[in-house]
């Protein structure tokens, strides 16, 4: 069965500023949070850090050359607050300056630049105010996008505001494996999750007025949810509330003007003051909506589990990549979901992809399971459009092998292969795969494995 992609339908790879950088302390910029982090023992599986990571610091032309080697008709990346705006109002022209510099090359390579406001590294001095969840954070993060408009709203027209706000506040004041490193303070997780949705809708308002060229959107998690037993009412109800917690509470806001009102029961005391007159300016502020899809997570109903009453469940018949359950009808799913609960917005696939750890004895450019991966995934999105979902784009994740994050350079998600110790890039049967699926608009998929798998 042929899926086609219809025309100008935008092929691109993501990668997030502090993942692939290094040098986080040159030329005037102050540590961010992620620095500190990872520079406490036992924190990163094998004891990595982002100081060198892939050097794209000093060999951005390079990438940037293997991007439109690759045919991308797009890049999204993130900017490193703290290079530009090293300690409170104060910018530094040398860290814009980078970023400036890069826009132009893509540009002069037909690739069109997508900017990522804010995809985690918070700057240092911020967190010691209280960070995001305190609600002064946002006038900072506004400040510091206007410096992004001014500088470069002439040339970038494509902007995401905030990646996974979902991921940024439960892994790093629930779970404890990002910065700040705190554990169980909802309270701390809800007003941070608050304030960066608000905070989005303040930098699109601010980014109109000073870039009126510009769209923005945000690119949040969304991650398919299943009761184990769909038979059982109590397990139905578990789930429904991890999909109202997870996703719906990150998407409800922008297009209903409210939280869920299910999970709101059991949080609004967890809530900021006040955060009632705050939903008005949500409600509306999306140009488009990004979709970062991975995994389907499977819930059960658990009486003595605090909160929540739900317990994810892992079958042991499910496919699994070395991170999560690998179920591609999950991302055709979700995009039904905007067209059919959300009025059908714009829409991106702003991350998907494939983390494979490299094995002694294996060709480490030799990726198999990546590319049945990625055509699963990507067949479901060419059939979701074909169902009238309006999605318009698909960024893989990521460009190369980088930090990331709590994993280090344990997970490699990377078209392209990065050797760390030399910087060399190296392009995987995946990078070749993907190149020929740009050029040529669509992909083939077996008719019946797709058909049966959609449930």
């Amino acid at each position: 069965m042929r899926v086609s992609f219809p025309p100008g339908f935008l092929w691109g790879a993501a990668t997030a500023s502090y993942q692939i950088e290094g040098s986080p302390l040159a030329d005037g910029a102050t540590p961010s949070i992620w620095h500190q982090f990872t520079h406490g023992r036992g924190r990163i599986m094998d004891g990595t850090n982002g100081d060198a990571a892939c050097d794209h610091y000093h060999r951005y032309a390079e990438d940037v050359r293997q991007m439109k080697e690759l045919g991308l008709s797009a890049y999204r990346f993130s900017v490193s607050w703290p290079r530009i705006v090293p300690e409170p109002h104060r910018l530094n022209q040398q860290g814009l300056d980078f970023y400036s510099r890069l826009v132009d090359s893509l540009l002069g390579a037909g690739i069109e630049p997508w900017l990522t406001i804010f995809h985690w590294d918070e700057p240092a001095w911020l967190e010691e105010m209280g960070g995001f969840v305190r609600r002064q954070a946002v006038d900072h993060l506004v400040e510091y996008g206007d410096c992004l408009f001014r500088a470069l709203g002439d040339r970038v027209k494509n902007w995401i505001s905030i990646n996974e706000p979902s991921v940024y506040a439960s892994l790093g004041y629930v779970l404890g494996y990002f910065p700040p490193g705190r554990h169980n303070d909802l309270r701390a997780m809800f007003h941070c999750s608050h304030h960066l949705l608000l905070g989005h809708a303040r930098l699109r308002e601010s980014m109109k007025a000073l870039s009126p060229g510009g769209r923005m959107g945000i690119a949040l998690s969304q991650i398919w949810i299943s009761p184990r037993n769909p038979g059982s009412g109590k397990d139905r109800s578990a789930a429904d509330f991890m999909d109202q917690a997870l996703n719906r509470f990150f998407l409800d806001p922008f297009f209903r003007g409210a939280y869920p009102e299910r999970v709101l029961r059991k949080t609004r005391g967890r809530m900021p003051k006040g955060f009632e007159r705050d939903l008005h300016d949500m409600a509306g502020s999306l140009d488009f909506v990004g979709i970062n899809y991975y995994q389907r997570s499977v819930y059960r109903w658990a009486l003595f589990q605090p909160y929540t009453h739900a317990k994810e469940y892992m079958d042991p018949q499910a496919p699994r990549s070395a991170m999560w359950e690998i179920y591609s009808p999950g991302i055709q799913q979700v995009l039904l979901r905007l067209r059919d609960e959300y009025g059908n917005p714009p829409c991106y696939v702003t991350e998907n992809g494939f983390p494979l750890p490299e094995a002694d004895g294996r060709d480490p450019l030799n990726d198999p399971e990546r590319i049945a991966y990625l055509s699963d995934h990507i067949a479901r999105v060419g059939r979701a459009i074909e169902e009238g979902v309006d999605c318009r784009g698909y960024f893989h994740w990521s460009l190369m092998d980088n930090f990331e994050w709590a994993f280090g350079h344990v997970m490699r998600f990377g078209l392209l292969r990065t050797d760390f110790a030399t910087q060399k890039r190296s392009w995987r049967k995946s990078a070749f795969w993907f190149r020929q699926l740009v050029r040529r608009g669509w992909l083939e998929v077996e008719q019946r494995a797709f058909d049966s798998a959609l449930n």
